[in-house]
């Protein structure tokens, strides 16, 4: 019977725990806050991280596994005796992460498939738990990749800003975009369209952006009948719960995730985001 191992980056946001429980490999992400390059999860973890965020957030920048470390991940799961590896990874309009895995993975003699999840957070993490439910259930190698595969339109990530200068320091938003926003006092709802972060819509108080994001979370939740969602956090964990009180009096069955935003994707967004990611299973 053939051994199946999974590889990842920390965008996935997967804890220690899992890491310890599954065949899972994780290749860490970098970002660097005043100055200084941490190894994600290894040299700062993600409530230090946003504690360094807050007083040092603007600017802060990330870095990506390069050929040498993916290249390393194979050999290691290969040296532990795996005969297959499926690698998924956070959205190739981000990051390299994925070009640099396919490179690596041709240079191993290990049966692999390299996935593209274009998406970051919670929804590439379920990706990964479907996949491996699907191992557990008896599915081949080529089903399981299949049904990765035919996730990423499946995924929704919702994030809310607190502030639009980190999104212009990191290059997501334009610094005419950002000025006429501030301008005009507009709030800015994001969301992943084509692996990209883009704005999904503009609204003009944060009031608004909370009655939208919920509406759009409702309307999935009714329509693909979604049994877990995840509220994310960027450091602001009460304004994370004004959304998990409020889907928990809608749907007290939603198996609801509170959990901090990956650190990645909140260098890119800033300390304050809040966010809503799910990703449909049945439909």
């Amino acid at each position: 019977m053939s051994k199946l191992a999974w590889l990842v980056d920390t965008a996935a946001g997967f804890t220690q725990e899992e890491i310890d429980k599954y065949p899972l490999f994780v290749v860490p992400m970098g970002v660097i806050i005043n100055g200084t390059h941490y190894v994600d999860q290894q040299e700062l973890s993600t409530e230090r991280f946003y504690e360094l965020l807050n007083q040092y957030g603007e600017g802060a920048k990330t870095t990506q596994p390069n050929f040498q470390s993916m290249l390393e991940a194979y050999e290691k799961i290969k040296k532990q005796g795996y005969d297959e590896v499926i690698a998924v990874h956070p959205s190739s309009e981000l990051t390299g992460s994925y070009q640099n895995s396919v490179a690596a993975s041709s240079e191993v003699d290990i049966k692999s498939a390299v996935i593209d999840s274009r998406i970051g957070a919670f929804p590439y993490k379920k990706m990964v738990l479907e996949g491996m439910k699907a191992v557990e259930e008896g599915k081949t190698f080529e089903e399981v990749v299949e049904l990765v595969k035919s996730f990423p339109v499946k995924a929704q990530l919702l994030l809310q800003p607190k502030s639009l200068q980190q999104l212009r320091k990191s290059g997501r938003l334009s610094a005419s975009q950002s000025f006429l926003a501030g301008l005009l006092n507009i709030q800015l709802i994001l969301h992943f369209e084509d692996g990209k972060v883009m704005p999904f819509e503009k609204v003009r108080t944060k009031k608004k952006v909370f009655e939208r994001m919920m509406a759009v979370a409702s309307e999935n939740i009714n329509k693909f009948g979604l049994t877990e969602i995840s509220v994310m956090n960027a450091g602001d964990k009460e304004e994370a719960k004004k959304y998990t009180s409020a889907l928990k009096e809608l749907y007290p069955e939603l198996l609801i995730h509170e959990e901090p935003l990956v650190p990645v994707a909140g260098v890119h967004t800033g300390y304050g985001t809040v966010g809503i990611g799910w990703l449909r299973t049945k439909n």
